[in-house]
């Protein structure tokens, strides 16, 4: 283990045990890079498109175990409470949502790596997360992870020597990015085009 251990904390899973250790460690920063990129996060079908017009697809780990979740959850609710045949089927629906939520973390890190290695700055919408996931667009937001993945990309920016920059959302989507004007459309529109 790298760095002087500060806390080690146990911590179980299901039927699975963890210890967490916290050490300190002198940060390691990247080389330099001037380059930056403006990311715009999304549910359907893009998780995130960059300023350079890259694509990178949400993987929906939530919308495709959904069916399998759904069948392991029909399948608690008829068991009678108590019995050891309820606590085998509450361990599977905890596995389930465990596994979903391993891949979703997985897919952050790595694509947070990506951008942090490449760019000097990003910068991405200052979005509300907390409200957009009581909005109509909630299981997407959700699924999606918005909030755990940007608290991943600034943790591994400070860690990189990176600058991660909050924009106001307002208008992002309306304002010519070349001459300011406000072209009013509906959000769902994503490509501009200034008249």
């Amino acid at each position: 283990m790298e760095g002087k251990i500060k806390t080690a904390t146990v911590k179980r899973e299901g039927e699975h045990w963890y210890i967490i250790f916290i050490t300190e460690v002198d940060p390691k920063p990247l080389p330099p890079s001037e380059e930056a990129i403006g990311i715009d996060l999304g549910t359907n079908p893009h998780f995130l498109i960059t300023s350079e017009g890259e694509m990178v697809e949400a993987p929906r780990h939530f919308q495709k175990a959904e069916e399998k979740l759904a069948k392991a959850q029909r399948e608690l609710s008829r068991k009678k409470k108590g019995s050891n045949r309820r606590k085998k089927a509450r361990l599977k629906v905890a596995k389930l949502h465990r596994k979903i939520a391993n891949q979703r973390r997985d897919f952050h890190h790595k694509v947070a790596r990506k951008l942090v290695n490449r760019y000097g700055t990003i910068v991405h919408e200052d979005l509300n997360v907390q409200a957009l996931s009581r909005s109509y667009i909630a299981k997407g937001v959700h699924d999606a992870g918005w909030a755990q993945f940007l608290a991943i990309l600034a943790y591994k920016a400070a860690e990189a020597g990176r600058q991660v920059i909050k924009v106001d959302p307002k208008y992002t989507s309306q304002d010519c990015p070349v001459c300011g004007h406000r072209e009013k459309k509906p959000l769902w529109v994503r490509a501009y085009t200034c008249p």
